[in-house]
């Protein structure tokens, strides 16, 4: 059984060029399965040297969003901290709006548009994507999940946009983990998203925990993406390379050695849940104020996010903190004189249809929130 892969390659400013590769046959997928594994093997028998680190701290790729084990009620506590993090998280999407231009990749936006597709956010932080949906499609119904609730808590999300203040009824929010499970019945979704989060877990939480939830409860025929952003640097200095190496080295306590491109679609193509055929796209951003606006919101946002791990990054990187904040203030000069650019994916794949499913078919029209089980949270 054959299938191809399609990858495009998009620059947001003018000095990169823009590539379209041709799509390739993929191999089968018992092979990938093979080799998905085995290459997971070898790099969980390497990464024992740092394994420790990831009982202090989770790490996501190009977000730089950090969660300390057991830290949320800190977090909660400490309003100014709070703040500081969902404000950080929401400048966040809002720069990867910019450089996609859209929210997603999937091809689902006539179902959108047409009316009663769920939708589920998975690790939405302050709920930005989901209240951006909903207010964009009214007619389907959005739900945002994160074990930390610093999303909207009331009922009826107020929603601020550029006309004023917007009740959504068409989005919800729920304080879940989707390590103990997501609390939502099979074949629930039509559209699950989850936005650089794939290096805050373990090669054995993405493989054997996240992806099969998420296939659990999105419908047969429904689609999963995920975006995610290189922890690689292109065009970087001396001091961007300690930084990126520094974050490799985590990653690969994490039993994650392949990058992040090859490792998402490959994990996503060894579950022969999804269909034939995983897509991606591919989009680079500059970094500094020699790229205009858009370069000077990265590199800020970058450093925020390199500021927020400063405890984490110098304990790797063995340097004290002080140290630790040069090495960021470095980083943000040397994006400057070597033109630095990153990269940034969407990977998105369908669920298989089932023969016959068993599932209930209730529309949204007939219910207007998703069925959740009695999984615990």
């Amino acid at each position: 059984m054959g299938g191809r892969q399609s990858k495009t390659a998009v620059s947001v400013t003018p000095s990169i060029p823009v590539t379209l590769s041709s799509p390739t046959k993929t191999d089968g997928k018992a092979e990938r399965r093979k080799k998905f594994r085995s290459w997971r093997v070898q790099s969980n028998n390497d990464g024992g040297a740092v394994a420790s680190l990831n009982e202090a701290w989770n790490f996501t790729g190009g977000s730089k969003r950090n969660y300390l084990k057991n830290s949320s009620k800190i977090l909660l506590s400490d309003s100014t901290a709070m703040h500081e993090e969902i404000e950080r998280l929401q400048r966040q999407e809002k720069l990867f709006k910019r450089i996609w231009q859209d929210n997603f990749s999937s091809p689902v936006e006539d179902k959108l548009k047409l009316g009663g597709a769920r939708v589920l956010d998975v690790g939405c932080g302050p709920g930005t994507w989901i209240l951006e949906m909903a207010e964009a499609y009214p007619k389907s119904t959005f739900t945002g999940v994160d074990f930390l609730p610093i999303f909207p808590q009331n009922n009826n999300q107020l929603y601020h946009h550029q006309q004023g203040i917007k009740k959504l009824e068409n989005a919800k929010f729920l304080q879940v983990n989707i390590l103990d499970g997501l609390p939502f019945l099979d074949d629930t979704f039509d559209f699950v998203n989850m936005r650089l989060l794939i290096t805050a877990f373990t090669i054995t939480e993405w493989e054997q925990k996240v992806i099969p939830e998420l296939i659990r409860v999105t419908r047969g025929g429904g689609w999963i993406e995920f975006m995610e952003s290189d922890i690689q640097y292109h065009n970087q200095g001396p001091t961007t390379a300690k930084l990126t190496n520094a974050v490799k080295t985590f990653m690969k306590s994490k039993g994650i050695i392949s990058p992040i491109d090859i490792y998402t679609t490959q994990s996503m193509e060894a579950n022969d849940k999804f269909v034939m055929g995983i897509q991606t796209k591919e989009m680079s951003c500059f970094v500094g104020h020699w790229a205009r606006e858009l370069g000077q919101f990265a590199v800020d946002d970058i450093n925020k996010g390199w500021n927020s791990i400063r405890t984490p990054m110098s304990t790797l990187m063995k340097v004290k903190s002080h140290e630790y904040d040069e090495i960021v203030a470095t980083f943000a000069k040397e994006v400057e004189q070597y033109k630095t650019y990153f990269k940034t994916w969407r990977f998105y794949g369908q669920k298989v249809k089932a023969a016959r499913s068993t599932s209930s078919t209730i529309s949204w029209p007939e219910q207007q929130e998703p069925q959740e089980s009695q999984h615990k949270q």
